[in-house]
């Protein structure tokens, strides 16, 4: 069924007056805990003071001892002046402008110290700088090296072992892309400097095709000498969240929705994320009008905005509240008093011509399963003619990754364009973002937010026939993939791998979706009385897939377990059971390069040996480590829901966590049973 005020909204949502709002945040330098943030945040909040919402500008620390859960703070940072000239050799000209931080900022490295001064370049080899042996034979001492790689581990290396002075960047592997994508674009890219961490280094940023050709001078002998002056500064200072109300009609309840999306970046940063935050606003002001004229009923629970520095702004505002449902660690009782559900608006109005993206709805963790990305995707249907869109399972690295945390509990998945070419460079700018993306995004972040501020018995009740619907529709791909998988297998031994690790999965994800349906109590206690059926119903959907897949296989419907492989790291997992020390995931990178910067390089190593599954695999590790399962019993969850298996990297990841006082580490009796665990 439609939802009845899909239209009215939709059309009342001005997509030109959003990607105004882009041009002008996109117009500040948004760097986190900064000037150009704090405008770009004043801007935020005049329009939406302008249109009758409730506001407030609040303001968090930014002193580096403050500590917001287990996240430390940073230093306010500013720079005033920056610029890199490559000097011309004797009685060659003058010098040659490479960088201008005034003109463009991302040709600074961000959080850069001052420096004055004239420096030789050079070239590591190797791993382009990451590792000690790239400076074999080199002489590096009080020299800029150039590098493409990650400029904090070169920094490690060649600024803190080495001596190095600075860092030249020119990088442009991000999203997908090569430097051939973006030939003549610049990388944002930033040192960060968490806690007491002294900042120490500097460096600046220029395109692959400057950077290939100082590497070819370089290469012919050539000796190439710059000139850099940054005039910056670190102080104590503030973060600040932008907050909007659209008060409930029953604010006694407590109830609220909750939607965000982070103001941070460096300018242009247009898609990421001005489209983000000016869809947000615009979702504000349009609810706020269609209230005010009578064309809306006041909503039954409160609508809140939030506009945060990444991530960073959202640890501080969640912490302050207090708001988290505990953990492990202190016992506290859950709290579902606040919010219902949120939403993340994150790179929200690409034109996909441009971009090369497609429209993703971005689903919850399934540690955190809920019913908030089952009613998006319902939602979201009206919306989709004429756009390449998908739906993907849960994927980190916005502000949605806090908010779902189980030890949160504010299910919230997330709306973004993904990939897109000119992510996080120079390039990154207004014409790139469409009117149309916007209003399509922002409308149906004000469309979700409406029909749970006003959702009861009867919403709830409808929820749960969806969700059993998609569960259908989920369960009978599976079995089908399965059975063409066991089918193709090439021998015994494989297709009977296949057909365990579909009866797995497909009870792992029945349990989740029977959690994911209890959530709706949420939403009205009736719910509760319909569970019994409802949950009764996924069972049976899953018993006739599992029925039609192992006839059509010939296989029993029951699994033959088949006997554990003796590892000596396995043994260990089975018996140690994590519980996280404090609430939200916990930022292992930002906490060591703060407080423990000497294991960085055993954080960077496991990173190396995950691979590209690091980014995703980390925070859903933590999401099931509540004090209940041993870390061989977490591994096979996250390998069921990320298809990534578990292995010794797993055990060393929480080792490492207990070693710097994230969680803790309870050894117990074994748990032999690793093949079967249950959620």
């Amino acid at each position: 069924m439609p939802y009845i005020y899909t239209d009215l909204i939709r059309a009342a949502y001005r997509g030109e007056m959003a990607h105004r709002h882009v041009t002008a945040i996109s117009s500040h330098h948004r760097i986190q805990a900064s000037p150009g943030y704090r405008a770009a945040a004043n801007y935020v909040a005049g329009q939406l003071a302008d249109a009758g919402l409730q506001v407030r500008v609040l303001g968090y620390q930014a002193d580096g001892a403050t500590r917001f859960w287990s996240s430390p703070s940073f230093q306010e940072w500013s720079c005033d002046a920056a610029t890199l000239h490559l000097l011309p050799a004797q009685d060659n000209g003058g010098a040659r402008l490479l960088c201008d931080f005034s003109a463009v900022p991302i040709s600074l490295i961000q959080r850069s110290v001052s420096v004055e001064g004239e420096f030789e370049i050079v070239a590591p080899g190797g791993k382009g700088g990451i590792a000690s042996e790239d400076y074999a034979g080199l002489d590096v001492a009080g020299k800029v090296v150039l590098t493409s790689k990650p400029v904090a581990r070169v920094a490690a290396t060649a600024i803190r072992q080495l001596g190095a002075a600075g860092v030249l960047f020119d990088g442009m592997e991000a999203g997908g892309r090569t430097d051939l994508d973006l030939p003549d674009a610049l990388q944002y890219t930033s040192f960060w400097w968490g806690g007491s961490a002294e900042p120490d280094a500097w460096g600046f940023v220029v395109s692959p095709r400057v950077g290939r050709e100082l590497r070819s001078r370089l290469a012919k002998g050539e000796t190439l000498r710059v000139r850099a002056s940054v005039d910056s500064e670190f102080y104590a200072g503030a973060i600040e969240v932008v907050e909007a109300l659209l008060p409930g009609d029953a604010m006694a309840d407590g109830e609220e929705i909750l939607l965000v999306s982070h103001l941070c970046h460096p300018r242009p940063g247009a898609h990421d994320n001005a489209s983000g935050a000016a869809a947000l606003i615009e979702a504000a002001v349009t609810l706020a009008r269609l209230v005010a004229d009578g064309k809306l009923p006041a909503p039954r629970r409160g609508i809140r905005f939030i506009w945060p520095p990444e991530m960073t702004g959202t640890y501080a505002y969640l912490a302050e509240i207090a708001n988290a449902r505990g953990t492990c660690e202190d016992g506290r009782a859950l709290d579902h008093s606040r919010w219902l559900a949120g939403l993340n608006l994150d790179m929200v109005g690409a034109d996909q011509a441009q971009t090369g993206g497609q429209w993703e709805l971005v689903d919850l963790p399934l540690a955190g399963a809920s019913f908030a990305d089952h009613l998006l995707a319902w939602l979201r249907e009206p919306f989709l003619d004429g756009v390449r869109h998908t739906e993907t399972t849960f994927s980190a690295g916005s502000d949605h990754y806090i908010l779902s945390d189980p030890t949160v509990g504010i299910p919230s998945p997330m709306l973004i364009h993904w990939p897109d070419k000119f992510y996080h460079t120079s390039e990154d700018t207004p014409e790139k973002v469409s009117p149309d993306s916007l209003a399509r995004s922002g409308a149906l972040a004000a469309v979700y937010a409406y029909w749970l501020a006003g959702a009861g018995a009867a919403e709830a009740k409808w929820l749960g026939h969806w969700m059993i619907t998609r569960f259908a529709a989920w369960a009978g791909r599976a079995a089908a993939a399965a059975v063409e998988s066991a089918q193709a297998a090439r021998s015994e031994e494989q297709r009977s791998r296949a057909w365990q690790r579909h009866l797995r999965l497909a009870a792992f994800r029945a349990e989740r979706m029977r959690v994911a349906l209890a959530d709706l109590a949420r939403i009205d206690l009736s719910a509760t009385a319909s569970l019994p059926e409802w949950q009764a119903r996924v069972a049976e959907i899953e018993a006739s897939e599992r029925r039609w897949a192992a006839q059509a296989l010939g296989e029993p419907e029951q699994e033959e377990r088949a006997g554990a492989v003796e590892q000596e790291w396995l043994a260990r997992a089975r018996a140690l059971y994590p519980c996280r020390c404090e609430p939200g995931p916990i930022d292992a990178a930002m906490i060591l390069r703060a407080e423990r910067p000497e294991l960085m390089p055993r954080l960077w190593e496991l990173y190396e040996r995950i691979g590209p599954a690091a980014h995703n695999y980390e925070p859903v590790l933590q999401y099931w480590a509540d004090g209940t399962r041993s870390v061989a019993e977490i591994g096979e969850l996250a390998d069921l829901e990320l298809d990534h298996a578990a292995d010794e990297n797993t055990l060393a990841y929480f080792e490492l966590l207990a070693e710097i006082g994230q969680i803790r580490l309870e050894e117990r009796a074994a748990n032999l049973d690793v093949q079967g665990v249950s959620a």
